[in-house]
Order: structure tokens, then C-alpha cells, then sequence
């Protein structure tokens, strides 16, 4: 069998040509004696019947299965920082420094100070790093289509290591490109899960002076408030984007009201339309004032959005509503006004939406822009979970889509499929 290239890497590593491939389910371990590294193991793993069957196998070599094995153990990898690491020794005490120096990983193993090239301690390193990109791949499986053409006919072709960790390259068969896998977005694949774990934890509150500590205090990586800022925002306009492609499924009773928020120091007013049942934001605006025609601006865009006319439109005892439902010529929708806490009409619901959004202004020390409060909304209805709804979002709870628990994930994957080619044509607008 002919050997191939195990892993691609700054080090330009490549299998000698004379090397035997072993499959390691003929009984091969990964304790054997001492060898020189450079023969391919053929590993098969969790395959479909019909891909076991043709033969399809992972290759890595020794070295990476060795190091695949320091990291299973446990215990063995500490960070330092994101660029110094110390790997316990496998033969006997003590630990090696794997440093990222001159453009490199380096590492005071004999082993790779003898040959030059990855050694164990190395692989361990990289796999400890690319554990973000693991778990984002096994969370949500996507069909991986090539970024130039379109064809599904993508396969790995190695990775290219770097300070933060390896890169997973993939080659096209249909036109022969080569491309990082971007995981959906154009980001490194290991900022992909930190910037949804940083822009989940603003959605909860978390300011981003907290949530550089979390990735500092998990990831060993320090993250600048700028850096997570900019990821925010990045998706926060996905997230609003998706939101405004998804048709509300609502029913026949709605919650309208008002609330004051300061926009950049300056005091507006922020409208939401919300479905009672479902308990999906229907329409949300933002406005100077709080007439009649500010409410009937927001009525028209929940009847636009939704596609129907509410029967019934309960509101608090604000005037405006009032005006704005004979504006619009609706005799058949009930209107139901000056609704309280304690009256059997209420509109507890939507003042319990308020009340988050008071919250999240609060943990950022006020809104910037009335996309932030757009992508509050979106949150709310495509991602925030509510114990009513069986821990789910109202939209997938309404819907039917999305599993629970893959919500931020399977949201970045699918929008990030819109860069690729769909039904035979390819996209090439911007995300």
C-alpha cells in the first residue's frame, strides 16, 4: 500500500515512501516498542457499513497517535499560556517545554530535537488545542462543500499547525482548490465555539470584561475585550438576518406594549408585538415618541410579518393603540386595553420580555444602536430556552426546528451553508 502524507504542518513532515500501513482493528496498539515514527497507521473508526466496507480509514502517524493517546490519558498536557506548554514524559519523570518559537512549535523531547520533525508531545499539544474544533464538528454535522466550486466532493488533505493550534485543510476533487475548513464562518475554527460561547454569555448578561476571564479561565487563551467585541457583533448580524427570514407561526391573541430605553444616552421608546401562545416577538421598533402613529407603524409591521390580523389585541391603557386600531379598519380585532398585573387580562408575558431586556442594556451599560436591541429580539425568539415551552426557544417550540441544546451551533452552520453553492448555484454575498 502506498503511504501518504499523515498530517501537513509548518514542519513540511512527510511519511517516508518505504513505510508499512497497519490497521490498528487487527490488534496494533499504541504501547508497542520503540520505532522511528514514520510508518502510517491506518485507523478505522465509527464509519458508515458502506464506507467500511470500500475501505475508508483515518491515517495518522505513530507520532499523532501517540500524542492522541497522551491527551486520552489525562492529566498529562499543562498550559502555561497559549504558547508554552509542558507535556509529561512518557518513559519516566519529569516534563517536556513544547514552546511556540520562531514560527514553530518546538520541543525538548530527544526525539524532536534529533529529527526536526512533530514529535508526540507536540501532536498532544495541538490536539489539546483543537478540542473547540472537535466539539463543534461532533455537535452538529455539516456537509462540507467546497468554497470555490460548490461540489460536495471535499475531502481532508491534512493541517497546517500554527500558535493557536492546528487548521484542518481540506482539497476539492472536483476542481482541485485547497482550503482551510472555516467552520462555517470566516473565523479560525477554534474562535468559531469561543465567539458563540462570547456571544451566548452577552445574551446572558455576562459584561465582556467577564467573559474574556471565561475563555481565559477555560481555554488558557487571553481574548482583548476588542477582539470579543467584534465577534459579537459579527454574529449578533447573523443571528438578526436569520431572525427576519423566519416567518412567525403565531395564533390569534396578542400582547402589545411599550417600554423607555436610552440610545446612546438619548431617550426612545421601544414597541413589541408578542404572540400570546407561542410567546414569539412579533414585531419590535424603536421610535422617538409613543402616538398613534408609532403604534400603528409597529401594528402594520406584526400584520406584515405574521400574515394575518390578531381577533384579539391586548394592550395597557396607553390612547394610542386605541387610535391607531380605528386607523387601521379592523373591527373584527377585540381590543382589550388597560391590562395590569393583577387583572385576569395582563400583560405579563411581554412585561417579562422587557424586564430581560432591561437587563441586558443594564449589563452593557446602555444601547448603542437599535441593532442591539434587533438582535436582542432575534435572540429571544430563535435561542433563549423557557421552561414553559419545554426548554425551547419560541420559534422552535412554534416550529419544530432545531433540536435542543444545538442551538447556537446549528444556527452558525446553517447560515454559514448560505456562502456555498445552493441548488446548483453559488452564493456569493458576504456574511
Amino acid at each position: 500500500m502506498r503511504p501518504v502524507e499523515a498530517l501537513e504542518s509548518s514542519h513540511s513532515e512527510k511519511e517516508s515512501t518505504g513505510a508499512a500501513c497497519v490497521r490498528m482493528d487487527q490488534g496494533t496498539g499504541l504501547n508497542g516498542p520503540e520505532d522511528d515514527g514514520n510508518d502510517v497507521v491506518a485507523v478505522r473508526g465509527p464509519l458508515s457499513r458502506r464506507k467500511a466496507e470500500a475501505g475508508v480509514m483515518t491515517r495518522f502517524s505513530r507520532r499523532a497517535l501517540r500524542g492522541l493517546a497522551i491527551v486520552a490519558r489525562g492529566g498529562q498536557v499543562s498550559r502555561v499560556n497559549d504558547k508554552l506548554f509542558y507535556v509529561k514524559s512518557q518513559s519516566g519523570n519529569g516534563s517536556y517545554a513544547v514552546q511556540w518559537r520562531l514560527h514553530r512549535w518546538n520541543c525538548e523531547c530527544p526525539d524532536h530535537l534529533r529529527t526536526g520533525r512533530l514529535c508526540k508531545h507536540i501532536y498532544a499539544v495541538n490536539f489539546v488545542m483543537d478540542l473547540p474544533r472537535i466539539v463543534l464538528e461532533n455537535t452538529f454535522a455539516l456537509n462540507r462543500l467546497c468554497k470555490y466550486c460548490g461540489s460536495s466532493k471535499v475531502v481532508n488533505k491534512g493541517k497546517r499547525y500554527n500558535k493557536s493550534g492546528s487548521v484542518q485543510l481540506l482539497g476539492c476533487k472536483a476542481c482541485g482548490r485547497r482550503f482551510k475548513d472555516e467552520g462555517g464562518l470566516e473565523l479560525g475554527v477554534t474562535d468559531v465555539l469561543q465567539a458563540i460561547i462570547a456571544v451566548d454569555l452577552h445574551y446572558k448578561g455576562v459584561s465582556l470584561r467577564n467573559i474574556s476571564d471565561h475563555i481565559l479561565q477555560v481555554y488558557g487563551v487571553r481574548r482583548p475585550t476588542s477582539t470579543l467585541h467584534g465577534w459579537i457583533v459579527r454574529l449578533r448580524d447573523l443571528l438578526i438576518g436569520a431572525s427576519e427570514d423566519c416567518k412567525p407561526v403565531v395564533g390569534d391573541k396578542w400582547l402589545a406594549d411599550e417600554m423607555l430605553v436610552k440610545v446612546q444616552g438619548k431617550e426612545r421608546y421601544l414597541w413589541n408585538i408578542m404572540d400570546y401562545k407561542t410567546r414569539q416577538l412579533i414585531a419590535s421598533k424603536l421610535t422617538e415618541g409613543r402616538g398613534s402613529e408609532e403604534a400603528l407603524s409597529v401594528i402594520k409591521d406584526a400584520i406584515k410579518k405574521a400574515g394575518k390580523r390578531p381577533k384579539e389585541l391586548v394592550t395597557d391603557g396607553l390612547k394610542s393603540y386605541s387610535s391607531a386600531l380605528i386607523s387601521l379598519g379592523s373591527p373584527a380585532t377585540k381590543h382589550t386595553s388597560n391590562a395590569g398585573i393583577s387583572k385576569a387580562d395582563n400583560n405579563n408575558r411581554i412585561e417579562r420580555v422587557h424586564n430581560t431586556i432591561r437587563a441586558l442594556a443594564n449589563a452593557r451599560r446602555g444601547v448603542r444602536s437599535s441593532d442591539d436591541l434587533n438582535g436582542m429580539a432575534a435572540y429571544y425568539n430563535l435561542l433563549r430556552p423557557h421552561m414553559s415551552l419545554h426548554e425551547r426557544a419560541p420559534y422552535q417550540a412554534a416550529s419544530g426546528t432545531m433540536s435542543v441544546g444545538t442551538g447556537w451551533i446549528s444556527l452558525v452552520r446553517d447560515i454559514g451553508r448560505q456562502k456555498h453553492q445552493v441548488e446548483g448555484t453559488t452564493v456569493t454575498h458576504d456574511l
